[in-house]
């Protein structure tokens, strides 16, 4: 799921609008990244239990192979995105994406960890480790591992996190009944706390105030809150505002009692 946010890196540019700084850059990179693999997943039919029609590997324009077939678990799944390749949300990615996965995706029990290899995410490269815990087909925690970005400018960013998901529209429709749209209802309320170390060696974290809402079909956050702080001399503390449920790219950052709105990623 795709969560984005503005951190104090953030900067004016030649038009004077707040452009995000590496805390915006890098939770956007890791959760789109992970959304395009939940997706990738969930539309493989075998993965599901299910045969004929639905069982074939499929993935857009990512090569996806998975081993062993039929019912049986532990599996391998290995997702190749070529270059020219473009997510289900239209942006550029290429790499590879090494999953291993315990049981039935969304079953009560089942872990997917996965590892992000050779992997470039529009501009930037982008490594680290994934592990997905389902509890049940309402729920799931990500945890998000050895985190690390590179800019196209050749600066590093650091990032770790942890985030719960509770689906809370979306689950009449099935795999089975809407094979290729049936994650595309679907919504979710997310809390999240993550932290990290920027290209200026600042270290920051992240919690939410208040859920943060996801929809399948929009590519940003619709609504909730999160604190931001990073640990400057003194220590800067600001909120994001995702709004009330409209899908755009749009929040407001407030801090030092200013409020701004700006363009997420």
């Amino acid at each position: 799921m795709i969560i984005v946010l503005c951190i104090f890196s953030c900067r004016k540019d030649e038009n004077n609008d707040v452009a995000p700084g590496d805390a915006s850059i890098v939770k956007y990179l890791f959760d789109a990244i992970k959304d395009e693999v939940d997706q990738q997943l969930n539309i493989q039919g075998s993965l599901n239990g299910f045969k004929d029609e639905y069982a074939g590997p499929r993935g857009g324009c990512a090569a996806v192979t998975i081993s062993p077939q039929g019912n049986t678990f532990p599996k391998t799944v290995t997702i190749s995105f070529p270059q020219n390749c473009k997510t289900f949300a239209g942006a550029d990615i290429v790499g590879t994406v090494s999953v291993n996965i315990s049981g039935r995706i969304r079953e009560s029990g089942t872990t997917a960890v996965f590892t992000l290899k050779e992997f470039k995410y529009k501009k930037y490269v982008v490594s680290g480790n994934y592990r997905i815990t389902f509890n049940g087909g309402l729920a799931h925690i990500t945890v998000i591992s050895d985190g690390k970005v590179i800019t196209s400018e050749g600066k590093t960013i650091f990032y770790s996190a942890t985030n719960n998901a509770t689906q809370t529209e979306g689950t009449t429709t099935t795999f089975k009944t809407n094979p290729t749209t049936f994650l595309q209802d679907d919504v979710y309320s997310i809390t999240t706390t993550s932290q990290g170390i920027n290209t200026k060696g600042n270290t920051f974290t992240v919690t939410t105030d208040q859920a943060l809402i996801y929809k399948v079909a929009c590519q940003w956050i619709t609504a909730g809150k999160i604190k931001i702080i990073e640990d400057t001399r003194p220590k800067l503390t600001a909120s994001l505002d995702y709004g009330d449920e409209f899908c755009d790219n749009k929040a407001i950052l407030t801090f030092n009692n200013k409020s701004v709105e700006i363009l997420l990623p």
